[in-house]
């Protein structure tokens, strides 16, 4: 996709000029002949600009919110969509100006708003786009993005508690594994030749430590080696459907933190069904945004398997009865939702009591993580600590 810039004329005889991304000319002419516009001439833009798409990825989350939120409040002030996104412009750098730009330029040569907002998906995910046109069907553009605001907080607030709250298991990890990495390096090939010329036989825990640490640093690119290709291949499953699949149910079955993975996969999944569904989006539509938002492959397919449920006719309280992994407490609330008219609302209970017990729930997940990290390392550096010590004590024992 390139971006061009483009001189076209409408039925009325006004000349438009205006930019959007396409994959050529011929493409640009078809898209503008669709709105009722002749394409007179048209170029490419060279720049920065045009790499928006593969970098998007690098825009933050607390700049989007800083844009949903300008576009609340100018749009809830009166202030017109392209004024706004020109103001923006004119305060923002690095790439969100450009992608801002891009948008802004796109929405004064005739583009949906949405539409141009869908042309940078490594920003503006299904959800954001699918309430956005929403709102611009509606009228009712500034109640959206309040909406969104607030949507957007609440997920970066998730995911820093979860940020914040594996600071600490990631010290502790990197901190006992140098150690051991520093023992088998420094001091067991330092004792080796200490117990060389010893005129005894060394214990048996001491000649295995002693022979993993030579192996470790004769052959430590291979050991490294090793590592990165299982962590690189584990890696390539995951990214297959089957192996995300696999791993999401073991995260599932996990005793403590199971329960921490299925409330935080649940708590996404009530929380943006909520703010969908009170947009009065598509309730098909809807399931099928909702798959992507929970991040956890189980339970995608669980709401896959509701979604063509709906579409041959059964109630979503009758879909939602057969699931598996959805707890009781969720098929409840749907199944009043539903009855009485309030499934926004009945599912943002089930969010806001999901807020409430995740903080809980990682807690005790992180207190199990932190017992098994220090339990499995400190056994290595016991064990590395103790088959030097173990000949020491020998030698001590035949002196006196």
């Amino acid at each position: 996709m390139k971006e061009f810039t483009y001189t076209a004329l409408g039925l009325d005889g006004a000349v438009v000029t205006g930019s959007r991304f396409a994959a050529g000319r011929a493409e640009l002419a078809r898209e503008l002949e669709g709105q009722k516009l002749v394409l007179l001439k048209s170029r490419p833009v060279l720049g920065l600009r045009n790499l928006a798409p593969s970098l998007a990825g690098r825009v933050g989350p607390r700049e989007l919110i800083e844009l949903t939120q300008h576009l609340a409040t100018s749009l809830g002030a009166g202030i017109l969509l392209i004024t706004a996104l020109e103001d923006f412009e004119s305060q923002s750098k690095g790439l969100l100006h450009d992608v801002v730009a891009d948008v802004r330029s796109n929405v004064a040569g005739g583009t949906a708003f949405d539409e141009a907002l869908g042309r940078h998906p490594d920003i503006f995910d299904p959800v954001y786009l699918a309430l956005t046109e929403v709102g611009r069907r509606a009228g009712d553009m500034d109640a959206v993005f309040k909406d969104l605001v607030a949507y957007l907080e609440w997920r970066e607030e998730l995911q820093g508690q979860m940020k914040q709250a594996m600071v600490y298991p990631s010290l502790l990890f990197t901190a006992i594994v140098g150690l051991f990495l520093l023992m088998m390096f420094f001091v067991v090939p330092r004792f080796s030749d200490t117990f060389a010329g010893a005129g005894f036989e060394l214990p048996a825990l001491t000649r295995g430590m002693m022979s993993l640490g030579a192996f470790m640093i004769r052959w430590w690119w291979l050991v490294f080696g090793g590592i990165a290709a299982v962590v690189i291949g584990a890696r390539a499953v995951v990214r297959t459907e089957s192996g995300r699949r696999r791993r999401d149910a073991l995260m599932l079955r996990l005793p403590v933190v199971g329960t921490f993975v299925r409330k935080v996969a649940l708590a996404r999944f009530a929380r943006t069904f909520s703010l969908i569904f009170a947009s009065g989006l598509d309730l098909i539509q809807l399931l099928k945004l909702v798959e992507g938002v929970v991040d956890n492959a189980v339970l995608a397919a669980e709401l896959r398997m509701v979604r063509m449920r709906v579409i041959t006719g059964e109630s979503l309280r009758a879909a939602f009865a057969d699931t598996k992994e959805f707890p009781p407490l969720v098929q409840r609330l749907v199944a009043v939702g539903e009855a009485t008219g309030s499934l926004d609302q009945s599912l943002l209970h089930a969010a806001q009591t999901y807020d409430k017990e995740i903080p809980r729930d990682l807690k005790k997940a992180l207190a199990v993580f932190d017992a098994l990290i220090i339990a499995v390392l400190g056994l290595l550096v016991c064990v590395a600590a103790l088959s030097l010590l173990m000949p020491i004590m020998q030698v001590g024992g035949n002196i006196r």
